[in-house]
């Protein structure tokens, strides 16, 4: 996608206690990519997603930043898509809930999801409909205004939400 897109990149990639061959695979590709640094999270204390996603954000280097799983769940061909939105707020989010957005999700997740999501909604008093999704773009300056703590994936909506509470701007496009 960055080849393509002509985007100067990084993609730092963890693999958080990985019993299979992921992180050798990693490795291999990081040797004939420079753009692939790879952080290896064996013998940690913590082998939870928040600790594990902010080690990642600890190494960001550029002007903005996103958060993928590796299983793809999240297109990455959207990230052109993100990028040409954020000029217009400090955080794009990749929304499965606004008109144009879809998830393939069992009906009691999806009752699960909108549920939390409204009512996170309430709460931070806020319009955004797709709190919870783990697909958003940042500018990296925000990470030096919060202190994120969750050891989870709330994670992910800690981050808006402190981000949210600091007066920075989100908007939403739509994603599959």
């Amino acid at each position: 996608v960055f080849d393509k897109h002509n985007i100067n990149a990084e993609l730092i990639f963890l693999n958080n206690h990985s019993t299979d061959n992921t992180g050798k695979f990693a490795d291999v590709v990081a040797k004939k990519d420079k753009r692939l640094k790879v952080i290896h999270r064996y013998n940690r204390e913590n082998k939870d997603l928040g600790s594990s996603l902010r080690e990642g954000l600890s190494n960001v280097k550029g002007q903005y930043f996103t958060i993928m799983d590796c299983d793809l769940s999240h297109d990455p061909e959207e990230i052109p898509n993100l990028m040409k939105h954020i000029h217009e707020a400090d955080i794009v989010i990749g929304s499965r809930f606004v008109k144009g957005g879809k998830a393939d999700m069992p009906l009691k997740r999806q009752i699960i999801s909108r549920s939390y999501n409204l009512f996170a909604r309430i709460f931070l008093r806020t319009n955004i409909k797709d709190l919870t999704t783990g697909f958003k773009l940042y500018r990296a300056d925000i990470l030096q205004n919060i202190t994120l703590e969750s050891t989870g994936f709330g994670l992910h909506v800690e981050l808006l939400a402190k981000a949210l509470l600091k007066g920075y701007k989100a908007n939403e496009i739509p994603i599959y």
